[in-house]
């Protein structure tokens, strides 16, 4: 990401509604499909740890280490008192076969040129029965100049981001999009940015991301008031159609 994102997500990820919606159903789906057990004996990767926003709620499920292809973000990692970081490069695995327990990617393997690399290396350090968690941005359609300052080299499709994940031997436990409840608000609102950004000078277009767009305390609020119910929802649904998605994959015993 650029320098800016960096900073503009450590700055924004416990007050923003994107950052506490996701944040709210990725514990969910954890609490779901890898339970508060067992946690002085699980090893857990995030891969792609960014700033570290996960880190510390992936402390509640076993022993934590965050792994990302900058030194950027694992320097924001350290100076916030996460000890267990370590330097990798996604499509080149950096632990042994069936070492880890769990590895989560969340909205990671989209900055990877080659994902189902990647994927098939998570697949080679899962234990048997190990659990990768993983979301992405949804639709190539939708591809713009927020990608481009996050690094983004494609959105998914949930059918994609699922085969990719079948060809490397993962069996999927749960796919869904995410972020659907507001998407009918989303989705004219991003194509009206893109029109705007491929007639203005790319000085014009900002180096920001879309997160650092200033909204009222209250429109905050309500947002993350939204996003975070599909937490329960999806508990017993999967949704057709998202600005992002979420899968849970399990490597078979």
């Amino acid at each position: 990401m650029e320098a800016s994102v960096y900073q503009e997500f450590l700055e924004l990820e416990q007050g923003h509604w994107w950052f506490r919606g996701r944040r709210a159903i990725f514990i969910s789906l954890l609490d779901t499909y890898l339970r508060r057990e067992r946690i002085g004996e699980r090893l857990i990767m995030d891969l792609g740890c960014g700033v570290g926003g996960m880190l510390g709620p992936l402390g509640a499920y076993g022993r934590v280490i965050g792994t990302d292809v900058t030194l950027t973000g694992l320097m924001h990692c350290a100076e916030r008192d996460f000890d267990r970081l370590v330097a990798c490069n996604g499509p080149y695995g950096c632990f042994a076969d069936e070492t880890l327990d769990c590895i989560t990617a969340f909205d990671a393997l989209e900055h990877i040129e080659d994902d189902v690399g990647s994927m098939r290396e998570i697949h080679r350090m899962l234990k048997p029965g190990g659990l990768l968690v993983a979301s992405g941005p949804a639709y190539q359609f939708l591809f713009s100049q927020q990608d481009r300052v996050t690094h983004h080299v494609r959105r998914y499709t949930l059918g994609d981001m699922q085969a990719k994940a079948r060809s490397v031997g993962f069996e999927i436990v749960k796919a869904s999009y995410i972020n659907f409840l507001l998407f009918p608000g989303i989705l004219p609102a991003v194509l009206a940015m893109k029109a705007w950004q491929s007639l203005s000078k790319p000085a014009d277009a900002g180096a920001g991301s879309n997160v650092g767009i200033p909204i009222p305390t209250w429109m905050n609020e309500v947002l993350t008031s939204i996003f975070s119910s599909e937490a329960t929802l999806l508990k017993a649904l999967s949704a057709p159609a998202g600005h992002s998605l979420v899968m849970v994959a399990r490597k078979p015993s």
